[in-house]
């Protein structure tokens, strides 16, 4: 496990989580061995024993769980901001070269969108943390920004509406 506890990675914690369900099969186990060894005893009080200690485990490992769980919800929203900071730092960087769009400087763009794209692609799928719609929206954003890049290279124009010489294959 990771030296910062607030550090924690998604593998991390499910080997922590396997870690907890480890411990409470060990403990059912030791309980079932235990209950064995007091069948002798009056059965009435066994099983009120065996009872609390099934009660003690369960809420032990619930605890655990709700605290991982916690965890996790909080380790998605701080990945689910770092994502939407960056595809806002994209959007001005973009609007910005918007400005002084060239034929080299929408390649650029377009080389950096597409692997902006791709990285947010792969963000989603290794920590499995944005939802559906995050990724989607973001998408949807490049896929904006890249038509109004196409659009201006058709025309041959910047956004300020000076026409420069049109692009070879445009």
């Amino acid at each position: 496990m990771a030296d910062n506890p607030s550090r924690l990675s998604v593998p991390d914690v499910r080997a922590a989580v396997k870690r907890v369900q480890t411990e409470g099969e060990r403990l059912v186990g030791r309980v079932r061995r235990d209950t064995e060894a007091l069948v002798a005893r009056s059965r009435r009080q066994v099983v009120s024993e065996l009872l609390r200690t099934t009660r003690r485990v369960q809420a032990d490992v619930r605890d655990r769980a709700e605290r991982v769980l916690h965890e996790l919800e909080r380790r998605r929203a701080q990945i689910s901001a770092t994502l939407e900071n960056q595809a806002g730092g994209l959007v001005e960087t973009v609007s910005r070269r918007l400005n002084f769009a060239s034929g080299a400087g929408v390649k650029d763009l377009q080389k950096r969108l597409a692997g902006l794209e791709q990285r947010v692609g792969r963000l989603a799928s290794v920590r499995n943390v944005p939802t559906p719609e995050e990724v989607a929206d973001l998408r949807k954003r490049i896929a904006e920004l890249e038509l109004r890049l196409d659009a201006f290279v058709r025309r041959g124009e910047t956004p300020e509406g000076h026409r420069e010489k049109p692009l070879p294959g445009a």
